[in-house]
């Protein structure tokens, strides 16, 4: 498709200038016709777009230790204050601010954050008890309700179902639906949407006799849902597309664990298919993190 090849170009030439009339050569239409096909396809200018990819992939070098003068230099600003405006534009934060919070995170567990930029990440290698408690604290943060029994209880049923299986990565399987419910989270889901969550591929991963009669009809009603495997993506109800698309981004969170010859089509399907849905749902970070991965393992 024209404009995937566009926005591959855009990824690899982020350090050299980018404007509307090479862009457009690139896509082999004219200019008008270009901006207007690129408005339509994500939802923003061209230069919105390749300003933000050039921010994104700036905060990441900061956060990876790069000095904020020479990253500026690097993707094309003239001046450390001129960075520190468009940066502080976009994000709502100084890139100086992003370089303390990194330094302070690698003194606590040696990893750098760009939570303020892209969705909550939980660590890989977390236990099941540990990312129950992230999923409890990001309750907690985001004012969604959901008694200690009512989760607890979904969570024991979600673990009998998954049990024994195992991701590629080598951890226990559960650990990728407790994922999902915590994206989910952050996403602003309801309550029922986020522990449907928890039993987002029961039927392909899992045991279902462990799960349908254990469940509140409200919560497997999404469930079943999830396993109409006819169902155009474009098509879902919300609450299944929020789900589809938060397992989407924990799956490409981790997708360094599968085989080479599965990564391709994972990445094709993420540009082609979840990230119109994505754009439909209209969640910044969602948008970027997704769009992030897929162009990093974009072959």
């Amino acid at each position: 498709m024209v404009m995937n090849r566009v926005l591959h170009y855009i990824e690899e030439h982020l350090k050299e200038p980018l404007d509307i009339k090479r862009l457009a050569s690139v896509a082999g239409y004219s200019q008008y016709h270009f901006i207007r096909l690129f408005k339509s396809h994500t939802n923003e200018t061209v230069m919105e777009y390749v300003c933000r990819r050039k921010l994104i992939r700036a905060a990441e070098d900061i956060a990876a230790g790069m000095r904020i003068i020479d990253v500026a230099f690097q993707y094309g600003w003239q001046s450390h204050s001129a960075f520190s405006k468009s940066f502080n534009r976009e994000f709502g934060f100084s890139p100086s601010l992003l370089r303390t919070m990194t330094l302070e995170i690698d003194s606590i567990r040696g990893g750098g954050s760009m939570r303020d930029i892209f969705l909550t990440s939980t660590e890989v290698g977390a236990s099941k008890e540990e990312l129950l408690q992230q999923l409890q604290l990001t309750l907690k943060e985001n004012a969604i309700v959901i008694s200690g029994e009512q989760l607890n209880h979904h969570y024991r049923t979600a673990c009998e179902a998954y049990e024994g299986r195992k991701r590629y990565s080598g951890e226990e399987y559960v650990t990728h639906p407790i994922n999902v419910a915590i994206l989910l989270t952050e996403l602003g889901a309801d309550a029922d949407t986020i522990l449907a969550g928890m039993f987002c591929d029961v039927a392909a991963k899992g045991d279902v006799s462990k799960v349908k009669n254990k469940l509140p009809e409200s919560v497997w009603r999404i469930v079943e849902r999830l396993d109409e495997k006819e169902l155009n993506l474009t098509d879902m109800p919300n609450e299944s597309t929020l789900i589809r698309l938060a397992e989407r981004l924990h799956n490409m969170r981790t997708i360094e664990f599968i085989d080479d010859s599965k990564k391709e089509e994972k990445v094709k399907e993420t540009i082609e298919l979840y990230m119109p849905l994505a754009r439909k749902v209209n969640n910044r970070k969602l948008i970027d993190e997704l769009n992030d991965l897929a162009m990093k393992y974009k072959v």
